[in-house]
């Protein structure tokens, strides 16, 4: 009997071999709508254009290999579940599938009922992880009550402004500390937005090589510089007619702002290597935990970009000035690796919650998921404890063991 399932139970099979694109549709058709593709450039193009939340992605492809495939859906949308194919399980390849956003990985030959488990799995985990549509007020506020936002009033305050801008194409510049979730904030608008079925397309400054930035932001042309052997689409192009997100964008030099002025001045880009400009039509939201004021007032930043992305500036609060946020952020996590790994972890004493309520969070959000992740993965009981939180926060000092605490959401 086919599962509810609030998104499509569409599955997408990319693989050479018509022998395995013929099994597994054959396989899944009874419970699920399969296509198949048998290039990475075939799937991709299946993804822009239909909604299909799971891939089954073959490791070895001809042209585009899986890794490349893999890298360009999670561009396109990182909320699809990959879920990569391989008869040759090698570690050098797993560890790059996994940290590029591969779910899981499934060895040729397959067992069936093994494969229908992982795929129940994958949409469960999409569902979780997919941001509901946001085109009416009521969805708005649903968003604005949920873990995504918060309910603290730093929270509402920000996500108020942000729903009142949604349908402008005015540039938004996110400041806070890092890990306070300003990706997800930008994200957040995008998909509240009537570019919401254009790309949205992330790319954190900080993380790119200075010899490197004209390509990635730009483009660049095959034969470019030494090493192009094949065209790259810069991340303007990427994201026409969406949103474009730029992470940390005081770390891009003197030179590389200059260019972006540019950009956000005649709405074109031209690829190195290339004599053509392109249009390019892209809301842009950018994010920094840098005070640029001060970075324009020693030379920093150039004034004339601080002055472009200084339309909505909004300041993202750090977790410790939102802790009543805390328990709604705990529940929400425990349900997403409980998902992910398998766990049933129903909740925190009224112990634990007090440590995660107290600690300082450095890290904010992201080390807040990341230590419930730690301890979903690890923990063999029902409740997490004060003494399992603690331990996995490096703090020395344990509280006994209390009665559980109710955390919305039914957890």
């Amino acid at each position: 009997m086919r599962a509810y399932m609030p998104i499509p139970s569409r599955v997408l099979v990319i693989d050479d071999d018509e022998g395995v694109r013929v099994a597994l549709t054959v396989a899944l058709e009874d419970e699920f709508q399969v296509y198949t593709a048998a290039t990475g450039a075939e799937g991709l193009a299946l993804l822009r254009k239909d909604l299909i939340p799971v891939v089954l992605l073959d490791i070895r492809l001809p042209g585009m290999d899986g890794l490349e495939v893999l890298r360009q859906i999670k561009t396109l949308d990182p909320h699809i579940a990959v879920l990569m194919l391989t008869a040759w399980p090698e570690v050098p390849v797993v560890v790059a599938a996994m940290q590029g956003g591969a779910m899981d990985f499934l060895p040729k030959p397959w067992d069936v009922a093994v494969l229908r488990t992982r795929l129940c799995q994958a949409f469960a985990y999409v569902r979780q992880q997919r941001p509901a549509p946001l085109g009416t007020p009521t969805q708005h506020r649903a968003l604005a009550d949920g873990v995504v936002i918060g309910r603290s009033a730093a929270m509402r305050q920000l996500w108020h402004v942000l729903q009142r801008v949604a349908d402008t194409t005015a540039t938004v510049l996110l400041i806070g500390e890092s890990g306070t979730g300003k990706e997800h904030l930008a994200r957040a608008l995008h998909q509240s937005s009537p570019r919401r079925t254009g790309p949205f397309v992330a790319l954190d400054c900080a993380a790119i090589p200075d010899s490197l930035v004209d390509s990635v932001l730009f483009g660049h042309e095959r034969g470019a510089f030494t090493g192009a052997e094949r065209q790259h689409i810069g991340v303007f192009e990427q994201a026409h007619t969406g949103t474009l997100f730029l992470d940390e964008i005081s770390n891009l030099s003197l030179t590389m702002q200059a260019a972006l002025v540019r950009v956000l001045q005649e709405r074109a880009v031209q690829r190195v290597g290339s004599e053509e400009t392109r249009h390019v039509d892209v809301r842009l939201v950018a994010a920094t935990h840098q005070d640029l004021r001060h970075l324009v007032s020693v030379r920093l930043f150039r004034q004339d970009l601080f002055y472009r992305l200084y339309v909505i500036p909004l300041t993202v609060p750090p977790l410790r000035a939102c802790r009543t946020d805390i328990p709604l952020l705990v529940t929400h996590f425990l349900a997403k690796y409980n998902t992910a790994y398998g766990r049933d972890v129903q909740g925190v004493t009224v112990a634990a919650l007090e440590v995660l309520r107290q600690y300082h969070w450095p890290g904010n959000v992201r080390e807040l998921e990341h230590c419930l992740a730690r301890l979903v993965a690890l923990s063999n009981q029902p409740l997490l404890d004060a003494a399992e939180v603690r331990e996995a926060l490096g703090l020395s000092e344990a509280h006994p063991d209390a009665p559980p605490v109710a955390l919305p959401g039914g957890q």
